[in-house]
């Protein structure tokens, strides 16, 4: 988790559309790789709205960036190339299953891991 967008509509107040990273295996930043606002319920935006501003880093008037210090699940129907992220990709139909909180942010996907999905 590298951040997350203040929602509109319903989820006015909550911190919604979550930018996705993935690490870099030379231990640089880790390196976005898209956005998503599927598959939080109530229950999880009220909490990762609290938990978002606890471990923010910075904000902008429509973006809090946080340390990268959480694990999202992601499912997702694949990888495709993009010029919109730096990480050349983007996560097509990305959907959160769950955070991991029995994973470190080392144990993420590395962005040459989630470049092999490409078709």
């Amino acid at each position: 988790m590298l951040g997350a967008e203040w929602g509109h509509g319903r989820r006015t107040g909550s911190l919604s559309n979550l930018h996705l990273g993935a690490r870099d295996p030379d231990g640089g930043p880790p390196v976005m790789v898209g956005k998503t606002f599927k598959g939080l319920t109530d229950e999880l935006l009220a909490w990762q709205t609290a938990e978002f501003q606890r471990i923010e880093t910075r904000r902008t008037s429509s973006t809090v960036y946080v340390r990268p210090s959480l694990v999202v699940e992601i499912e997702l129907d694949g990888v495709q190339t993009s010029t919109r992220y730096p990480g050349g990709i983007a996560l097509r139909f990305a959907r959160v299953l769950r955070y991991r909180p029995d994973k470190a942010p080392t144990d993420a996907d590395t962005i040459d891991a989630v470049r092999a999905l490409l078709r």
